[in-house]
């Protein structure tokens, strides 16, 4: 992760592809472009980002912190909903389902006991 700031209104932010999906980066950077201008481009291993900041917005410095904070959050997000993918389509299969095998009880009593032991 590298930040360089050009000038007092265009800040540059390169992100290594192994660390940040693209879609990571445009969830994390749309809810920058209601104040700033955001430019991303993607390269064969990194992800270039061009933010250009409006006269007396906020400080490069406070800004890069929210990016950071903002960037981890997002991936983090990412992680979650890749890892518990499975889950959440059991229980939409689980909530559509009718007259499903899941909700019939198993023949006999809980106190049954195998005749042959």
């Amino acid at each position: 992760m590298e930040f360089v700031c050009v000038n007092p209104s265009l800040l540059k932010i390169s992100l290594s592809k192994e660390v940040y999906t693209i879609d990571v980066v445009y969830k994390c950077f749309y809810w920058y472009s209601g104040k700033y201008s955001v430019t991303i481009n993607e390269g064969l291993s990194t992800i270039e980002i061009d933010l250009e900041l409006g006269e007396g917005i906020q400080k490069v410095d406070g800004l890069i912190k929210r990016l950071k904070i903002d960037l981890i959050d997002f991936k983090t997000r990412d992680i979650v909903s890749k890892e518990t993918v499975n889950i959440r389509e059991l229980l939409v299969a689980k909530a559509f389902a009718h007259g499903d095998e899941f909700d019939e009880s198993p023949p006999g009593e809980i106190a049954d006991t195998p005749t042959n032991c």
